[in-house]
């Protein structure tokens, strides 16, 4: 397959978002890399210019935690390019172990995980608008089934549970891809989850599950797949022509395995749920996708 002319962004440079990127650079693809560390982003991009001879790779800033630099960011891109093809929705953060709410109010996880991104392809929706295949793929995961489905945990209104406010980020990234293709049924919204890879998100999650999780991962080493097989799904939503949009992809083996058509949850299925997310992220954003 080739992806030649075709521009895609990548939220984030490690772990899985660096294996997303090199692959759709090595298609041919122009590839911008986004993320917050300007430093890491950059040697991200040079490393993937390296290994794909004739690549046009670059890193933009990005901080999905601050509303400024979404619209900063946006505003680049609007000035830069005349079209977006595809938007990947990879960046991520899990069960930090204290509260921080950005500036709107916000919880990280939920912030980080799935309004920034929200934000982020509703302010880039003019220059995918202009892609005969336009894409966005969000990042769910196997644990995204909270205890509770209160949007109130959104800005930790009930208190901050870390692992509820994780499950509850990662739910609405899903039920986002859903809404989006319901409602913009020429984009190819997909969903997907890695399964269980070996990445740094999980050494920079705190407390004591993250901690029991690391045991187990220690003493059964095999049970995780690396980042690049964990790209897969990623790389099947945004490539194949079989992609369905709406859908939801994830490994086979659920842990691990190629790429198959993942079970959804009922929540994500409910379309008045869907609303309630979408009215609540066009709130506290300030962004109608139109």
């Amino acid at each position: 397959m080739s992806l030649k002319g075709k521009t895609a962004i990548v939220t984030g440079y490690g772990g899985i978002g660096y294996e997303v990127a090199l692959a759709l650079a090595s298609l041919g693809a122009a590839v911008i890399v986004a993320g917050r560390d300007r430093e890491k982003g950059e040697a991200a991009a040079l490393k993937i210019a390296g290994e794909c001879a004739g690549a046009e790779v670059a890193f933009e800033p990005l901080d999905l935690f601050d509303p400024s630099s979404i619209r900063r960011f946006a505003d680049r891109m609007i000035a830069s390019r005349g079209r977006i093809d595809m938007v990947l929705c990879i960046a991520g953060l899990m069960m930090p172990e204290s509260l921080e709410l950005n500036r709107a109010g916000v919880e990280r996880q939920f912030a980080v995980n799935y309004l920034g991104h929200y934000e982020l392809v509703g302010r880039l929706m003019p220059l995918l608008s202009g892609a005969p295949d336009r894409r966005v793929v969000t990042v769910s995961s196997i644990a995204n089934r909270p205890a509770r489905f209160d949007l109130e945990d959104a800005t930790a209104a009930r208190g901050y549970d870390a692992s509820i406010s994780y499950a509850l980020s990662k739910l609405c990234c899903l039920m986002y891809a859903v809404e989006l293709n319901r409602r913009f049924p020429d984009v190819t919204a997909c969903c997907v989850h890695p399964g269980l890879a070996r990445t740094m998100l999980f050494g920079r999650s705190r407390g004591f599950a993250m901690g029991l999780l690391r045991a187990i991962f220690f003493v059964f080493p095999f049970i995780r797949q690396s980042a690049r097989a964990a790209a897969r799904p990623a790389l099947y939503a945004a490539t194949s022509p079989d992609a369905v949009g709406g859908a939801y992809y994830g490994p086979m083996f659920t842990f691990m395995g190629p790429s198959r058509r993942a079970l959804m949850p009922m929540r994500a299925k409910n379309a008045g749920l869907r609303a309630q997310l979408w009215e609540l992220s066009e709130r506290l954003t300030g962004v109608n996708y139109g």
